[in-house]
């Protein structure tokens, strides 16, 4: 019955006692979990009602069986309570402001493939924290087991970040019915800490104590029988009361005694009975509303029902007195999810779906959105109607921009089962759907997008397709069928724009370069391409990685590149795979202040706007390029913030990408334990995936960390095989295809010396051909190794010599420490000191521990007294220490950087702890110059000069 609740103080104790850590504080997640109609609703009620009263922010949302296909639908009752108040404007900023992209689709800028999706998560939970920063506040969701993906995925993340935070998530799940989305619901579930709360049936003196509320003169003997007829369930024992007082049936010891089972079933039964006794029109309105969903208006009701707006009002008074609909704010609902379920299967399939109908042409008169005409156009039989077809496409679009792809592609399915009544549109649904399928990294995306392209009617059409198409596949690491579709696009191209065709055979090229299999395609395409140049100067990007890749001198690359990036070639071409392929370049012609630039230049772009994927995108570049340059801190924290991401978002082709660098990094952090552990996370401790470049990267990145663990059998073959894959690519570059320098060092340890200067002389014999400093010295490192010792020294100094003004601080700082170290083994430990005081002032300024700490042995080898390694100060800060202190000294707030670097505001405050503790200071004033004490000594030395 409701408003009451008996047997339930258990319940209500347990969950009070949660809302008080959420006003001490303390983020709580919790879960009322039952069967139907056992008081999960009436509990959650109850708690609310307690929040309200102790000052506790409570903003509720149900879940309901139409609406799981609404995109951000829980999110936006949830917020509904808020959004156009005085506090609206001083809630949605910073981050927070992104969360616009869900609420409000006029806010929704356009977003890179899959990007708006995460945007709208981070706004979501930074407009929930501000929330919970201006009040406690108590996040409501009932029947979560129907909640929308969208808000599933946000309310996961959400409650990652609840500790110490005045936030708390309540949510009731059914049991015994299968969710909507079981693996975001799972996810859900398992990030609460606390065992979910299970109101248990109602006892025979509960069940009593009700019964004799409804019927007072009922015994012990029938209140029992009733109690065992709907085994303790609350709702169903009340229904059972209301259909015994509806049909005026004497609570005797004989009618107790008859009484059987009673369950949804008989809801249904009961409910259609109670409808009979009603003046006409009730039963039509009452299916109207189980039809519509939760909280409609009576005048969408009214006019489903087919009933002039005064009787629809007498009739939902007689319904509300019935005990049938309840209504708050003028909007209405069926009482209970068992009642309107009743109503709504008692519809037969053919007959639910012209209800469905006639409420999507009742939304669309009213000019409601898109999307809320397409959520009943899904539960229409299809009929070929390119009207139907309109409305989908629109509701997928709004979805998509709304950050919502589960809802997007639920639309464009459905429209293909309409289906699209011709060949041209029915193209243009396959396209959109394989689009978004794609960007989530769906493995029905080629597919659809195939056959998108052979449905278009115009070579021009088919052509935009087929680019469209390729970029989306070749991002997500499709090469294959990047390829193919791109060859398609060209097939026919008859009025096909001379830019469009450019930009198909750009790539087709990128893409072939990426795949052993075509490697050959890209070789012949260019041959024909550099003869008669296109329009656009996208192919240069093509033709400067076949110069680098055939290790062809340098500059022939870097021409290529140079009038590439002056034309702006990529200026429109942002969703390409050609971006990547520029930046990698740009690292192995060694020009890695580029790289970084070009990748910052996408980090910027993306932090503001919440995109999550193009950030990930950008940090992992420019962590490779950040590794090469000797910046490991800065190298770990952009490796680590994409590998984060990767780890929960992305499938092993595009995890490994974020791996290659962070490895790295962790290698020379001299962690290996910690780089071991990454690799497993990731699965890479075997034979890594196909994943382009980065499989033979990773391989070698493996190589080098079995070298430091002393395992050079492990690292010979990890070396081994990345060559085999480099020449499957037909890669020669030594910058990129250096396996040969680390090579030597294992099979020297192996006692292969004659092998190992085979090899040391091949990779000299190709960087003599691309003449980059780095490179050249790496080879006469690794020759060094193999030689006698006067010789050896020789080698080294002229590597070092070529390094030390290059752009690859990693490599010279390697060179220095083989210097040193060649030199005290020669007994010339005075001369040693220097080029090793050099190496350990170079790895301590960017964080390579690994070779610090060698040096710093060879130094007290050679009868020096090298400072200790660093407890405190800059060179002890972590990677992720450092990026906070960074930010923190350029002015920004703590709540600022959680927000750009995607932790919790309490992540920054231990952060920043450390910081002061290692740094020794005590305020934030003083970070810029303790991160930068010569800047701030030369400062202090012009003004005092002045």
């Amino acid at each position: 019955m409701p408003g009451v609740l008996l047997q339930r103080d258990v319940e209500l104790a347990a969950l009070r006692r949660q809302l008080d850590g959420v006003r001490a504080s303390e983020g709580r997640v919790v879960v009322v979990q039952g069967p139907a109609g056992i008081g999960k609703s009436s509990l959650l009620a109850a708690v609310a009602a307690t929040a309200v009263s102790q000052d506790v922010r409570a903003l509720r949302a149900w879940g309901g069986p139409l609406e799981h296909d609404a995109a951000w639908g829980i999110a936006r009752q949830l917020f509904a309570a808020v959004r156009g108040t005085s506090e609206w404007d001083e809630l949605a900023v910073g981050a927070a402001a992104l969360a616009r992209r869900a609420l409000d689709l006029d806010a929704a800028e356009p977003a890179l493939a899959g990007d708006a999706m995460h945007a709208a998560v981070h706004g979501l939970t930074w407009l929930a924290c501000n929330l919970a920063e201006r009040s406690p506040t108590l996040l409501v969701v009932d029947d979560a087991h129907w909640a929308d993906a969208p808000s599933l995925r946000w309310l996961v993340q959400l409650a990652r970040q609840t500790a110490e935070l005045r936030l708390g998530i309540l949510c009731a799940v059914r049991v015994g019915e299968p969710p909507a989305h079981p693996d975001l619901l799972a996810e859900l579930l398992a990030v609460a800490p606390e065992a979910p709360v299970h109101p248990s049936p109602l006892g025979p003196a509960a069940a009593e104590a009700l019964v004799r509320r409804r019927l007072p003169a009922a015994d012990r003997a029938f209140a029992h029988s009733c109690h065992a007829a709907t085994a303790g369930n609350p709702f169903l024992l009340g229904a059972l009361l209301s259909h015994l007082a509806a049909e005026h049936v004497e609570p005797t010891e004989e009618v107790g005694a008859a009484l059987s089972s009673f369950g949804p079933e008989q809801i249904s039964r009961a409910v259609e009975r109670q409808l009979s006794r009603l003046p006409d029109g009730a039963q039509p309105l009452a299916r109207a509303f189980a039809v519509l969903g939760r909280r409609a208006p009576l005048r969408h009701a009214g006019e489903l029902a087919g009933l002039d707006p005064a009787d629809a009002a007498l009739l939902a008074d007689r319904l509300h007195a019935a005990g049938l609909v309840e209504s708050e704010a003028g909007a209405y609902a069926l009482v209970h999810p068992l009642v309107a379920g009743a109503l709504y299967r008692g519809l037969p399939a053919g007959e639910r779906g012209l209800w469905h109908a006639r409420a999507a042409a009742v939304l669309e008169r009213e000019r409601a959105g898109p999307e809320a005409v397409a959520l009943h156009l899904l539960h229409t039989d299809p009929r070929g109607d390119a009207a139907t077809v309109a409305v989908l496409r629109a509701a997928a679009a709004h979805a998509g921009l709304r950050g919502a792809p589960e809802s997007a592609a639920r639309f464009l399915r459905r429209a293909l089962d309409e289906p699209p009544p011709e060949r041209a549109l029915e193209a243009e649904v396959r396209s959109e759907l394989g689009l978004v399928l794609a960007a989530h990294l769906e493995p029905e995306a080629p597919a659809l997008l195939g056959d998108a392209v052979e449905l278009a009617d115009a070579p021009a059409r088919r052509a935009q397709i087929a680019l469209s198409a390729a970029r989306a596949l070749g991002l997500a690491g499709h090469f294959a069928h990047a390829i193919e579709l791109c060859r398609r696009g060209l097939e026919q191209t008859t009025g096909v724009g001379p830019e469009l065709v450019a930009r198909l055979d750009a790539e087709l090229c990128c893409n072939a370069g990426c795949d052993a299999a075509t490697v050959g395609e890209l070789r012949e395409r260019l041959r024909d391409v550099a003869q008669r140049p296109p329009p656009l100067d996208l192919w240069r990007f093509n033709a400067a990685f076949l110069a680098i890749a055939d290790a062809r001198p340098a500059d022939e690359a870097r021409a290529q590149l140079d009038a590439a990036f002056a034309a702006s070639a990529l200026d429109d071409d942002g969703d390409s795979l050609l971006g990547t392929l520029a930046t990698v370049d740009l690292i192995a012609n060694d020009e890695l202040d580029a790289a970084c630039a070009h990748c910052g230049a996408l980090i910027d772009l993306a932090h503001p706007r919440g995109w999550r994927i193009a950030l990930a995108h950008g940090s992992f570049l420019r962590a490779i390029a950040l590794v090469r340059a000797g910046r490991i801190r800065a190298a770990e924290a952009d490796a680590r913030l994409a590998f984060d991401f990767k780890l929960a978002h992305s499938p092993p082709q595009a995890l490994i990408w974020s791996v290659v660098p962070l490895v790295d990094a962790l290698t020379e952090l001299d962690a290996p334990a910690e780089a071991d552990a990454v690799m497993a996370a990731g699965g890479f401790l075997g034979d890594p995936p196909d994943g382009a470049l980065a499989g033979p990267l990773l391989l070698q990145g493996r190589g080098r960390l079995r070298l430091i663990q002393r395992r050079p059998a492990e690292a010979h073959a990890d070396l081994r095989a990345a060559a085999t894959r480099w020449d499957e690519l037909s890669i020669r570059h030594p910058g990129l295809a250096d396996w040969r320098v680390d090579d030597c060092e294992a099979l020297v340890a192996l006692g292969d010396v004659r092998e190992a200067r085979r090899l040391a002389e091949e990779h000299r014999t190709l960087a003599e051909q691309v003449g980059l400093p780095a490179p050249r010295a790496a080879g006469l490192r690794a020759l060094a190794q193999t030689v006698e010792r006067d010789r050896a020294i020789v080698l080294l100094e002229r590597a070092v010599d070529l390094v030390a003004d290059s752009q690859v601080q990693l490599e010279h700082a390697r060179c220095l420490v083989a210097l040193g170290a060649a030199l005290r083994r020669a007994n010339r430990r005075a001369a040693a000191r220097d080029p090793l005081r050099r190496a350990l002032e170079l790895a301590d300024r960017g964080g390579l521990r690994r070779l610090a700490r060698r040096a710093g042995a060879e130094l007290r080898a050679a009868g020096a007294r090298p400072r200790r390694a660093a407890l405190s100060g800059i060179e002890a800060l972590t990677a992720s220490e450092h990026r906070v202190a960074t930010l923190a000294a350029h002015g920004r707030s703590n709540r600022e950087i959680a927000q750009e670097l995607y932790v919790t505001q309490r992540t920054v405050e231990t952060h920043l702890t450390h910081v002061f503790q290692k740094l020794d200071i005590g305020s934030r004033a003083e970070l810029a110059c303790a991160l930068e004490p010569r800047a701030a000594a030369a400062e202090a030395a012009r003004a005092g000069s002045g």
